[in-house]
């Protein structure tokens, strides 16, 4: 019977956006990939657009979220529950990019929930094109890399901006310039990108063009970046992102935090993702989807950062690797597992995810099962199993 079950291997589903690898998830996990479509992320976790299978002992399955609806108190957790109802809350997937994703932000919790509930009441279909809000969840999240993984995270510091976009020496963007530099704080940040982002087809299209022409004859890797940007997304006003934002590569091991309100964008590589269970993303640039200007600029902190911040050092405790987020939706370890079995203990619902290796999980209910690389399980709250085998294994879950 399902309720008398607490650990279940999983069956996840994989999202073929455009700008995904199609092979790298077969090349790290052995994720075939007959049709030769771009595999740009797997899920595993709840959330309605693509809740993970949960198998069951007679083999068949049953949707997660389905699975949590009907027997949420014993799979999540009366703690759980009182502090994020009867849903998981988190989502985590594998997201593997040989293209740049969009210029993006995701929204706090209370933007979430009042901008879900106005484009309900004007009757905006969920999976309308131009619907900004999914769900009514903020979206911070954490990316681990798995190979080197390129990014753009948060504002460069203003010093940095100003000499970079000095280079272009554009006369359209000396009076920016000059209001920046007499204002170099959030606000003044603030109209800067407001009025980039605002100006009329003539001042944008002089602009990116001035820009291309510095970047052709530069080796600075920012304007790199633009030509690259420029490549897949010609005259977009995305493409002087690279000026505005930090360039991150991560190295495999390291990851990086980025809370809600962050500017970002994903550019190369594949990485470990997890966040809160939200699909809410708000668009500005490098994209062919729905981009609404004033609802990001509403959303963006405006506050620069220096790359050096960004990376989150991990804690050590035993076998464990803890990498410490200041939200309680989620957090995220990694058990590098010897031949001797390590025995885990559930507080809440947690998602093991095989990396490296394979893994033999044995459960007190008496469910056992081997986990290879790319596989993964489910396991409920006050739950005891015993993992067995050598690799590396990531752990999923919440705090209260």
């Amino acid at each position: 019977m399902i309720q008398k079950k607490k650990v279940f291997k999983l069956s996840n589903t994989l999202q073929n956006y455009a700008w995904g690898s199609k092979h790298a998830l077969e090349k790290l996990y052995g994720i075939n990939n007959p049709q030769s479509l771009p595999q740009a992320e797997m899920w595993m976790g709840a959330h309605p657009k693509a809740p993970s299978q949960a198998v069951l002992n007679s083999g068949e399955t049953v949707a997660l979220n389905q699975l949590i609806e009907t027997e949420g108190a014993l799979l999540l957790g009366e703690e759980s529950i009182l502090q994020f109802g009867k849903q998981l809350p988190y989502l985590f997937k594998i997201l593997s990019a040989s293209e740049p994703l969009s210029i993006q932000v995701h929204p706090d919790k209370k933007q979430a929930q009042k901008g879900f509930d106005r484009e309900n009441r004007i009757g905006l279909a969920i999976d309308a094109p131009d619907r900004n809000y999914r769900d009514a969840n903020h979206k911070p999240e954490l990316i681990y890399a798995v190979t080197d993984f390129q990014a753009m995270n948060g504002f460069r510091p203003v010093s940095e901006i100003l000499s970079l976009f000095a280079q272009i020496g554009s006369k359209q963007l000396m009076p920016l310039l000059h209001d920046l530099k007499e204002q170099q704080d959030p606000k003044g940040l603030k109209m800067f990108y407001q009025a980039l982002m605002q100006s009329d087809e003539a001042w944008r299209k002089e602009v990116l063009s001035q820009t291309l022409m510095v970047a052709r004859s530069s080796e600075n890797a920012a304007f790199e970046m633009v030509k690259k940007l420029n490549h897949y997304y010609p005259m977009d006003m995305g493409i002087l992102s690279p000026l505005l934002l930090n360039l991150i590569t991560l190295k495999p091991g390291e990851a990086m935090f980025l809370e809600a309100g962050t500017l970002h964008a994903y550019l190369e590589g594949t990485g470990l993702e997890v966040m809160a269970s939200s699909d809410n993303v708000l668009r500005g640039g490098l994209t062919p989807k729905h981009v609404d200007v004033p609802e990001l600029l509403k959303t963006i902190i405006f506050s620069p950062k220096s790359g050096n911040d960004l990376i989150v050092t991990p804690q050590c405790v035993g076998h464990e690797k803890i990498y410490p987020v200041p939200v309680k939706d989620f957090c995220f370890s990694v058990i590098s597992l010897s031949p001797e079995d390590t025995r885990i203990e559930t507080k809440g619902a947690e998602i093991l995810f095989c990396q490296k290796g394979e893994f033999f999980v044995d459960a007190e209910e008496g469910e056992n099962f081997s986990l290879r690389s790319g596989e993964s399980c489910f396991v409920s709250a006050s739950s005891r199993i015993i993992l067995g085998g050598a690799g590396e294994m990531m752990r999923i879950g919440c705090r209260f």
